[in-house]
């Protein structure tokens, strides 16, 4: 017969198993005492006409515990308004919460839209203004109404790049950029001259030509002619100013 072996029981190590205990305490303190609650946010970047706005939602989060607090949804509300572009938020388990705003910053506005903006990404957004000194955009009905909404099926990000590339033109004479039925892109520099820019490739060529141009007489800006850059290699000038669709 075998002889059974006295199993020698081992002593559970309860240093480790209230260390362990502690720390799972400690973490679930942290994360749902009341101590550690949002108490004090620190906003940066907001414009003043959007600060009500964003105290109401901020209002959300005041006495969460800080690591209770959904920092993406935070930041998914704060961007809900199209005129931001970027929003970020830290906190710690001090209470303590930091919110940093971007705004798109409009480079031209569209005409007959309602305040309605363009950035240099080509986002369409709601703005409050001034914009003096912009370009205006003014686009075909044919391309608006189909889906009802302003962004429509025109190439909105190569127009923000047009209008950056020529805010300094501005100065000169105030500017409209027509958006064609066709998709080509007609400049309105003043009232009395005018670049047919055709379909929007190439336009920094385009544009380069147009600047060589005018260096060289800057009197075309009142010339009551129009520049034809359909074909960068055959640009023509003729009579008269086109205008696009009003």
């Amino acid at each position: 017969m075998r002889r059974r072996r006295n199993r020698i029981r081992r002593q559970p190590n309860w240093r480790a198993v209230f260390g362990f205990l502690l720390v799972v305490n400690l973490i679930l303190g942290i994360c749902y005492s009341r101590l550690t609650a949002i108490s004090r946010v620190r906003v940066e970047g907001a414009q003043p006409g959007d600060q009500k706005r964003i105290t109401a939602l901020l209002t959300r989060i005041h006495d969460q515990p800080a690591l209770q607090v959904n920092r993406r949804a935070v930041e998914t509300w704060l961007m809900q308004k199209s005129a931001v572009h970027k929003a970020e938020m830290t906190r710690n388990i001090f209470g303590r919460a930091l919110v940093s705003l971007e705004y798109r910053r409009a480079v031209a506005v569209i005409d007959k839209a309602g305040g309605a903006a363009l950035s240099r990404e080509g986002a369409i957004f709601q703005s409050a203004g001034p914009f003096d000194g912009l370009p205006t955009v003014e686009v075909s009905p044919e391309l608006v109404y189909p889906s009802m909404t302003i962004s429509g099926i025109w190439r909105v990000r190569d127009v923000a790049g047009l209008a950056a590339e020529l805010a300094d033109l501005e100065k000169l004479q105030h500017l409209t950029i027509y958006v064609m039925s066709n998709g080509g892109l007609c400049l309105n520099i003043g009232s009395k001259f005018a670049v047919q820019l055709g379909p929007p490739e190439q336009l920094d060529k385009k544009i380069d030509f147009l600047r060589r141009q005018l260096d060289q007489d800057p009197e075309l800006v009142v010339s009551g002619k129009t520049l034809v850059l359909v074909r960068l290699d055959r640009p023509v000038f003729r009579a008269g100013v086109d205008k696009g669709p009003s």
